[in-house]
């Protein structure tokens, strides 16, 4: 919003606060705006209906339900849905395929948390039902979105993991684009110019010893 939205932007929010009995200050509504004034005023006036259509609280929404509003909700309700894209990818393509999230921080938490693709696909539905793994991934997933932990780049599968180890490096499939794939794409491209881990050399490395066991262990069952 620019300065000239001001007036109708002090219309909007005084209207919301009537709604819920209160009034504002001058002050507070000034705030409101420096807070809010990233934003188009067609998206707070939206934000401010879809508030006062859905809240059940009689307190004044604050800046910040406008916040997660606009944003496309909260961290939890983010992760909810990201919990289900993460088990959809792996009922749909499974551990052989490499895969590329069109989020960071999902693919932040699939190698952080999980140990990685493959060893996610192993393990789900055998160490934890998909009840309690949908609960634990999205706690998981909305306490990385705050601090703001990602992961860029693909998350290799046993094919590729085998094929590389052997040599064959010209024999990898391109991963499969999870969610929206211009996203998915973008993802993939950030992890071409910077580490895949956030973290660093040393957890690239401990990935990489981790990957090597999973090998070994498939290597030894076949």
């Amino acid at each position: 919003m620019r300065q000239a939205d001001f007036d109708r932007f002090d219309a909007l929010i005084q209207g919301v606060a009537e709604c819920y009995g209160q009034s504002l200050s001058a002050q507070g509504i000034a705030l409101r705006f420096k807070l809010l004034a990233q934003f188009d005023y067609a998206e707070v006036e939206k934000a401010a209906l879809c508030i006062m259509a859905t809240r059940k609280y009689t307190s004044m929404p604050t800046p910040a339900d406008f916040l997660e509003h606009i944003s496309g909700g909260s961290a939890e309700d983010k992760a909810e849905v990201e919990a289900g894209k993460v088990l959809a990818a792996i009922g749909k393509h499974g551990g052989y395929a490499s895969v590329v999230f069109d989020d960071a921080v999902t693919q932040a938490v699939i190698v952080q948390a999980y140990g990685g693709w493959v060893k996610l696909c192993q393990e789900c539905g055998v160490e934890e039902s998909e009840n309690w793994f949908r609960k634990n991934f999205a706690k998981t997933w909305a306490a990385y979105s705050r601090q703001g932990v990602k992961q860029s780049g693909h998350l290799p599968g046993l094919f590729e993991i085998t094929n590389c180890s052997n040599g064959y490096h010209d024999h990898v499939e391109p991963p499969k684009l999870i969610g929206d794939p211009d996203k998915a794409r973008a993802v993939l491209e950030a992890g071409k110019s910077t580490l895949a881990l956030t973290g660093g050399p040393e957890n690239m490395r401990g990935e990489i010893r981790n990957l090597s066991g999973l090998l070994e262990a498939v290597t030894r069952e076949r």
